[in-house]
């Protein structure tokens, strides 16, 4: 397992592969509250069932309070019904093309994922001033969507 930098410490890394993926997935699982934009849909193709069978239970059984912004189509709000809608919250952007690409924020940490299937990728940040940013668009995209 990769261990990525500490909370208190800045920096980024790069991360290469499907397996680098999921232990950058799994980190997250650390955090109090995680907020979400995930715009792929196809990441199986990188990740198999790892998502769907591994993480997403684990993450959405926990105490880890989340907040997701995810593409506006009918299977991601049949999904969005099984979630509280209060720990576990979900909105939803109409894209005008395919991003197979998701963000992640936690703490002072932003996670940057490619599901290019050809180059696998995460991008992992650890920056106050980044996160604080990003935080920024995520809270203003946030109230801006619909549930």
């Amino acid at each position: 397992m990769i261990r990525v930098n500490k909370i208190n410490s800045s920096g980024a890394q790069v991360f290469f592969g499907a397996e680098a993926i999921k232990d950058v997935y799994n980190q997250t699982l650390e955090s109090p509250a995680l907020d979400i934009v995930c715009l792929s849909e196809n990441y199986a193709q990188v990740v198999g069932s790892f998502f769907d069978r591994e993480y997403a239970p684990r993450l959405f059984d926990s105490q880890i309070k989340t907040r997701e912004i995810l593409p506006d189509n009918e299977a991601n709000r049949v999904d969005a019904k099984k979630k509280d809608g209060v720990k576990n919250a979900v909105r939803f952007i109409k894209t005008t093309g395919t991003s197979e690409s998701d963000y992640m924020l936690y703490g002072e940490t932003a996670v940057l994922i490619s599901y290019n299937p050809e180059s696998p990728f995460a991008v992992v940040i650890t920056d106050r001033d980044i996160a604080v940013n990003l935080r920024s668009q995520f809270e203003a995209l946030w109230g801006s969507l619909g549930r």
